[in-house]
């Protein structure tokens, strides 16, 4: 199968056609436009993917070479390519009776033209009689791309959705802007498409838009269902693959996830075609961002950052042969450039089982590292285990976390929640490379931060000076954006439930990565034990309706949170006063008898005051008057956005901190002073979110 950039010069995508006027001797003038997608190309390289998944032959069982299924699905796929291509990109029927029935959907992406619908579902549709020979189920993704899908089965397939097995690919250059600035932008406009696709026709179910980026990139994005599924079906089956890469692929700055009934693809460059023929059904009206003037034309054009244009991008054909000599020329060594060294990757299932088994490290190797878990290594001690510095073969530092309290899950659990666990990519997270699971142990391989916690710092006169606003200020934003790929834009969905200074690790160039996340899916800790006696947490980070009801949600991450903050401006560590003294001061207008003396830039006291009053928001008694990390992030992002007046937080007055006495929660600890850099001497839940 072909994969391919849409500017490709291929008589399947783009017809390329010579005006007259540029027949003369003089080589003819090169648009700014086309210089400039060229220079794009040649770091995306123009490359040919051997996908050997094309087609996937199901075992529904076998027929015989003679038999009447044979003629049936013979007759079928040799006159599907003119069945689809003369219904619109769509067909569904069946031929035959009784057992011998073969049923038959096929359908192409929705910017294809007739001719290129037609020469993808005719050579697929051969594939498939060639490499599925008896088999009385199977489907192909095409073997060019843009893709069609054919699906042919012995039982009914119209309106049923099928969603296995997927293909992903994701393009290995990263985005280049804030992760947590674009997120919500990607997120934003892949759901918009994705309802828009849900709500076509019985004929076509496809939509693609794009959207202006703060560095002035421009993200597209196309998604199609097949069009026999439901509403509903169909948008389960798009955020399957959006969930889906989020998943695989975070970070990287273009993708393809492929599934029998749905298509999920986005990238940094216009990669589809809009056609007359194929309308996106009941279209908006068209808005756009403004483009170079050697492009076509596009009413009503405005500038518009994270919103999505409605409007499919116009693909005007290669004019000129002096175009086509200098596009061959630039993208010649592309072509020739060896797979291994595409910026391209595929992921099958094969794959990620294999990645699974790459986690693994051998106790070898970590006593090696670890230099047998010398003292001398050894970081700190935590609720789950001891902590040590280690060093790889490579030169590479880790910590490794060397678990005490195992549960009784088998080995396969273990491995397949690290793999999980190890999924969730986030510059303010840190990363766990994998797990070893010899000689009795249970070990995990984390991300060595060199700086170690947070809380060395706030608790330390003299490390403390380290820390000046500016740097405050951006570990308090990383931390919020952590939070918020825990709570909402993870694949896991997770909520921490023990967030503290010493929970919070600085790395080499002092940015925070949030640890201790996902430890309930390794130790099996249930919801329903923890209510019971096992409470965790430490004690005044928890929020009031955890500590007294047992409740869990986001907020209670909200909520620690809001105390981390105050810390981090005040520069003292957690007391039953903390909240008190932020309030009054608050209420008082004094806000600067809070920051720390050593924080003596006037300049700035507007944007401590503005922190203090953000969370005060946090630490609020109802859980509903606190705000979600996304508000959060916002608040912290814009200092014109207005603030909600904050009511008296929780624990702000003697009465309610008697209620809090350490002998009255079960299962709690205090904090300790010598805890390891990415561990609590508390016990610690991280509940997944249903």
């Amino acid at each position: 199968m072909r994969y391919q950039t849409p500017t490709t010069l291929s008589s399947s995508t783009t017809e390329v056609k010579q005006p007259a006027s540029t027949m003369s001797a003089q080589p003819p003038s090169i648009p700014l436009s086309l210089l400039r997608l060229a220079s794009v190309l040649i770091c995306l390289h123009i490359l040919t993917l051997d996908l050997s998944d094309a087609e996937h032959c199901y075992d529904n069982g076998n027929f015989t070479a003679a038999g009447n299924y044979a003629e049936n699905r013979e007759l079928v796929l040799s006159s599907l390519a003119s069945n689809v291509a003369s219904n619109g990109g769509f067909y569904s029927g069946k031929v035959g009776n009784g057992s011998d029935v073969v049923y038959m959907l096929a359908f192409c992406r929705g910017d294809f033209s007739n001719d290129t619908c037609f020469k993808c579902i005719s050579s697929a549709a051969e594939d498939l009689m060639i490499k599925c020979p008896t088999q009385k189920a199977a489907f192909s993704w095409g073997t060019v791309d843009p893709p069609c899908i054919i699906r042919y089965s012995n039982d009914p397939i119209y309106g049923v959705k099928q969603t296995s097995p997927a293909q992903m690919l994701y393009n290995t250059g990263h985005i280049q802007m804030d992760q947590d600035e674009f997120d919500p932008i990607w997120r934003n406009l892949t759901k918009e498409l994705a309802v828009r696709a849900s709500m076509g026709t019985s004929e076509l179910k496809f939509a693609a838009g794009r959207t202006l980026l703060p560095n002035f990139q421009t993200m597209y994005a196309l998604l199609q269902c097949s069009p026999d599924l439901s509403s509903l079906d169909c948008q389960s089956c798009l955020w399957e693959c959006i969930d889906g890469y989020q998943q695989c692929c975070h970070g990287y700055q273009g993708g393809l996830v492929e599934k029998p009934s749905c298509i999920f693809r986005w990238d940094l460059y216009p990669f589809f075609v809009s056609k007359p023929g194929n309308p996106v059904s009941s279209p908006p009206p068209p808005t756009a961002v403004a483009e170079d003037d050697h492009t076509a034309p596009l009413e009503n054009a405005q500038v518009t950052y994270g919103k999505t244009v409605n409007s499919l991008w116009i693909v005007d054909a290669v004019e000129g042969s002096g175009v086509l000599f200098v596009m061959a020329i630039v993208f010649m060594p592309c072509f020739i450039r060896r797979r291994r060294t595409s910026p391209w990757k595929v992921l099958s299932a094969k794959e990620e089982v294999a990645t699974t088994e790459n986690l693994q490290f051998k106790m070898s190797e970590i006593r090696a590292a670890t230099n047998s878990f010398s003292e001398g290594n050894k970081l700190g001690e935590g609720g789950f285990g001891k902590v040590y510095k280690g060093k790889l073969e490579n030169g590479k530092y880790i910590a490794v976390k060397r678990l005490e309290r195992c549960s009784n899950q088998g080995q396969q659990h273990f491995k397949d929640e690290v793999a999980q666990l190890v999924r969730l990519r986030h510059k303010n997270l840190i990363k766990l490379h994998g797990y070893c699971l010899e000689e009795g142990e249970r070990i995990l391989i984390l991300e060595f931060t060199p700086n170690g916690s947070l809380e060395r710092f706030t608790s330390d006169s003299i490390k403390r000076v380290l820390l000046s606003w500016e740097r405050r200020f951006s570990i308090i934003r990383g931390i919020a954006r952590g939070l918020l790929y825990l709570h909402e834009d993870s694949c896991l969905n997770i909520i921490h439930s023990d967030l503290k200074p010493s929970n919070v690790l600085l790395d080499d160039n002092m940015n925070p990565r949030i640890s201790d996340f996902g430890m309930t899916r390794l130790f099996d800790l249930d919801q329903s034990r923890e209510k019971t006696s096992h409470s965790a947490g430490t004690f005044g980070y928890m929020a009031p309706e955890y500590v007294r009801h047992r409740e869990i949600s986001v907020k209670t991450d909200v909520y620690s949170f809001g105390v981390v903050v105050l810390e981090i401006v005040s520069g003292k560590k957690y007391s039953e006063h903390l909240l008190s003294d932020a309030w009054k001061n608050w209420r008082k207008g004094a806000t600067f008898r809070l920051i720390d003396p050593m924080l003596n830039s006037s300049s700035s006291r507007s944007e401590m005051s503005r922190c203090i009053q953000i969370a005060l928001l946090c630490v609020q008694e109802n859980v509903g008057s606190r705000p979600t990390m996304a508000e959060v992030v916002l608040m912290l992002g814009s200092q014109s956005t207005t603030l909600p007046m904050p009511t008296q937080p929780a624990y702000s007055t003697n009465a309610s901190v008697g209620e809090m006495s350490t002998s009255s929660v079960s299962g709690l600890s205090t904090p300790s002073t010598n805890e390891a850099q990415d561990g609590s001497t508390s016990y610690m839940i991280s509940l997944l979110i249903d």
